[in-house]
């Protein structure tokens, strides 16, 4: 790639049309993966209980866009400026928000009701939505949560450890993720005129590695936890 004046490379983003292109092919991919890892890691008779609920469908797609929104606030937090093409943040918010949320939506069955008082005041769509989005808030930032469990002594213990393991390569993948996404938007006023650094490039690449390190990191901590 060419060097060029660093200024130049700041204030020019990447074509929105291939930056569109690139984020539709990732996620197509990423859900194609997230959907057969599912298949492959949860019991059929688990599937059976949570998929086909429509309402639910609305609820995940409606969680993801609340989180994009609130990566888009974080991404201008970092340093972006609101007026600097709107749409490739946007695009990026969305790119990073079904990317750590798809993984957790899919597998986890959480007790909400264990964890927090459900009350009437939830009977709103929009209330329901907003309290599950708020128990997803606790898995991912918050200690371990209460899951579903079928009444059967040791195959309870057994999924109860899979699934604790997943919730901590889960946890490492999304602070990985906002860690990234968090350093290479400031440290891109850095560059060197290379074309890598073009807006929002170093946003999803960094927030790219960092999730790939935390899932490492995670599965790692999870490793040694299990053999201890």
């Amino acid at each position: 790639m060419a060097h060029l004046d660093p200024s130049i490379i700041i204030e020019t983003p990447f074509p929105l049309e291939q930056l569109c292109t690139f984020v539709a092919l990732s996620l197509v991919w990423n859900l194609l993966i997230a959907i057969a890892c599912k298949m492959i890691i949860t019991p059929k008779k688990l599937q059976t209980q949570t998929d086909g609920h429509q309402s639910g469908k609305v609820h995940v797609i409606l969680m993801i866009g609340i989180s994009t929104i609130l990566i888009h606030f974080v991404i201008i937090l970092c340093g972006i400026h609101p007026t600097m093409s709107p749409f490739h943040t946007i695009v990026s918010a969305f790119y990073l928000a079904f990317n750590m949320l798809l993984p957790v939506l899919l597998f986890v069955r959480m007790n909400f009701t264990s964890q927090h008082q459900y009350t009437h005041h939830h009977d709103s769509f929009m209330g329901e939505v907003l309290f599950k989005f708020k128990g997803i808030c606790s898995y991912i930032f918050g200690p371990t949560l209460t899951m579903e469990q079928p009444t059967k002594g040791h195959i309870v213990q057994t999924q109860r450890k899979d699934q604790h393991k997943i919730q901590y390569v889960q946890q490492y993948s999304v602070l990985g993720t906002i860690s990234g996404m968090g350093a290479c938007s400031i440290l891109r006023i850095l560059d060197h005129g290379m074309q890598i650094q073009r807006y929002p490039i170093p946003i999803i690449v960094g927030a790219t590695l960092g999730s790939c390190g935390g899932v490492l990191i995670g599965a790692a901590i999870t490793t040694v936890l299990s053999s201890s």
